[in-house]
């Protein structure tokens, strides 16, 4: 019975029904399983520019410009832009142009913060220097005579408490007779926010988003900070003009990122330490032009100086020469660059375009290219500098470096011992016709290793023997000093982390600061300095942005059952006003590529999963071999709708996303 069922089972007429049966229902019970499971293709949420998103916080400003606020009834509005919580604007109007002064209470006397108008009729005043999780007093005064002024008003001001990524300082040593109504800024790399503490080590300032890289202010007073995430590992997509209020003016695109500084040019234009991706890293500068964001020029170090020579220990073939510093000498039209892996500082003629001269240990380098380049120590005590983070030039051409002090020899045979390991402040002057170079100042060797910091550094100038220098990257594990940056080790919460920036006058100490952190640099600035440089009117932004790489060979596919992403790899995406981000957790070495297509083409998109890579990728953190990875496809040259799929192991997903580039 059971043959003749088969046999009759099997039969040719038979199989003409039952195969395709078996196909129609195999496809229903396939629909049931996975086809209701298939989300219905939804665009990826987008998000505005800064920029943008700030005209319409103005908007608001601007409605109450309009509406009538008196002295005795002013507007006041607390972070108008979202960006900085402790600062705000007083708004009202007078019939006769009059002279106002806000005083901002202080904790103590000494800690008032005072600012004077101008003589006008309407008046937008920014409100810098309020506390945190605090009732804050705010007193305006109308101006009635010579010295004389009448309290007209008084606005109480409740402000939020600190976010828990702002660290305070664990020491702070200085007085108000030296250190005035000014601000320690601090930056960051790695999360910190940029914080301003005052002389009692309050904090009065802060920005609320993650920009980095260097504090140091524009002419006009405002700050030039790092902005987004460009590629692993801290270069920044653009650089953004902002001032305290937290107003972005403008958002200058990089193709090759920022990192580490930049300096404004006599024209206004700005010098910016870059990358151009072409198998190295960190040994590009470019000009930006100020209007237009175009790039008008561009140094490639390595024209000047073979990476091949005076390599620290530092030293990659990747990133040989590691841009920490720019600097631009208006007496002898030259760029000033810190070479932080080969030890040297260099100048460039920036017309000329001709090496100048270069300071450092001549160990290891060309003989004929030490003899036409390096300088001759003369006088007592000299030491070369080692992995220096930051150069500046005086204005008398005196060259001032934070000499970060790493070994302190070119030969491993010849470093120090961690005992004697320090950082310091040193002044070179030099002399470019007889090639001779000598010490003038130096200090950091009487702290021992307490003030060594291998990387995040900076030294400032305000007057003859009055200096900063902040040592921002000491580390230790369980007592023992860890002689290279953090980021060498495999777990940081080990580390004790500390920064420490001091201000010497005469060689005597006269501030100090301490925060259990590593902070990038330090700068002192003076609040009220540049009050009167905020103005009303939607920032720019420009220049070009870099141009994501597709991938332009075959993919080898394999069939796949599923349609949807396995949960496990937590994709996401979301899109920028200019670029796509796509975030997911993945196994390193995985073979992962993004397609975006539409009815006319299809684009196809590495994602790599190994580290060192020059492709538009983050690497955040790696935990037993899974990498949390952020990718960028900039909308640069790419424009309309595309659905998005991902390939991952060969096998191709429909993420059920779509994504439109203007």
């Amino acid at each position: 019975m059971n043959k003749l069922f088969w046999k009759k089972l099997l039969d040719e007429s038979n199989l003409l029904i039952i195969i395709p049966a078996i196909v129609i229902v195999g496809s229903f019970v396939w629909f049931l399983v996975f086809g209701l499971s298939n989300p219905d293709t939804s665009r990826v949420d987008e998000s505005f520019s800064i920029v943008t998103s700030q005209k319409v916080y103005e908007d608001i400003v601007l409605a109450e410009e309009v509406n009538v606020h008196t002295k005795d009834n002013p507007y006041f509005i607390l972070d108008p832009y979202k960006m900085a919580p402790l600062s705000g604007l007083l708004i009202f109007d007078v019939d006769v142009a009059t002279q106002f002064k806000v005083v901002i209470k202080g904790k103590t006397i000494e800690a008032d913060f005072e600012y004077i108008t101008e003589s006008l009729t309407s008046h937008i005043i920014p409100i810098y220097g309020l506390y945190p999780g605090f009732e804050n007093t705010v007193e305006l005064y109308e101006f009635n005579g010579v010295d004389t002024y009448t309290l007209v008003n008084t606005q109480y001001i409740e402000t939020e408490v600190l976010p828990e990524s702002i660290t305070l300082p664990t020491l702070i040593n200085t007085t108000y007779e030296y250190f005035q109504d000014n601000l320690m800024v601090t930056t960051s790399t790695d999360g910190n926010l940029p914080v301003g503490y005052d002389f009692n080590g309050d904090v009065r300032w802060y920005l609320n988003s993650e920009f980095s890289w260097s504090p140091k202010q524009l002419e006009n007073g405002h700050f030039l900070l790092g902005g987004r995430d460009l590629l692993s590992p801290y270069y920044s997509a653009e650089l953004l003009e902002i001032d305290y209020l937290g107003k972005v003016y403008a958002q200058y695109n990089i193709p090759g990122g920022y990192h580490h500084e930049y300096v404004e040019l006599p024209s206004g234009n700005l010098l910016v330490a870059t990358n151009d991706f072409d198998n190295t890293v960190e040994d590009i500068v470019v000009e930006i032009d100020r209007v237009t964001g175009d790039i008008v020029k561009t140094i490639d170090i390595a024209d000047y100086i073979n990476p091949l020579d005076g390599a620290s220990e530092m030293w990659t073939l990747m990133d040989w020469f590691h841009l920490t510093s720019i600097d631009y000498d208006v007496n002898t039209d030259s760029i000033i660059l810190s070479g932080s892996y080969q030890d040297i500082v260099i100048s460039i003629g920036y017309t000329s375009n001709q090496l100048n001269w270069v300071i450092g240990d001549p160990t290891n380098w060309d003989a004929d290219f030490v003899a036409t380049y390096f300088f001759t120590p003369v006088g007592d005590n000299f030491l070369w500098q080692y992995a220096q983070n930051d150069v500046m030039v005086l204005e008398n051409g005196d060259i001032f470096i934070f000499d970060n002090g790493v070994n302190k020899s070119k030969l491993r045979e010849t470093d120090v011992s961690i005992l004697d390991t320090y950082s310091r402040g040193v002044i070179f002057r030099i002399d470019t016709t007889l090639m001779t170079i000598e010490q003038v100042f130096d200090y950091g060797k009487n702290l021992n290793i307490s003030f060594y910091s291998p990387y995040n550094s900076n030294v400032d100038y305000y007057s003859e023997g009055n200096y900063l220098l902040h040592s921002g990257g000491h580390g230790m594990i369980e007592g023992i000093l860890v002689e290279l940056p953090v980021y060498f080790i495999d777990d940081e919460e080990l580390v004790d982390k500390l920064s420490i920036t001091i201000e010497v006058v005469d060689g005597v100490e006269v501030y100090r600061m301490e925060i259990e952190d590593n902070l990038f640099q330090a700068k002192r600035i003076g609040l009220y300095d540049n009050a009167v440089n905020y103005v009303l009117g939607t920032g720019i932004t420009v220049g070009p942005q870099q141009v994501t790489t597709q991938y332009e060979s075959s993919i080898n596919k394999r069939f796949n059952l599923l349609d949807t992403v396995p949960p496990g790899y937590n994709l996401e995406f979301e899109k920028e006003f200019d670029r796509l981000i796509i975030k997911g957790l993945f196994n390193q070495g995985q073979n992962i590529y993004i397609i975006l297509e539409n009815s006319y083409e299809t684009r196809q998109y590495l994602i790599p999963t190994v580290e060192n890579s020059f492709l538009a990728v983050c690497f955040d953190e790696c935990h037993d071999g899974i990498l949390e990875v952020s990718y960028f496809i900039n909308e640069e040259e790419v424009s309309g709708k595309y659905n998005i799929y991902i390939i991952i192991d060969g096998k191709k997903y429909n993420t059920y996303k779509s994504v439109v580039f203007e």
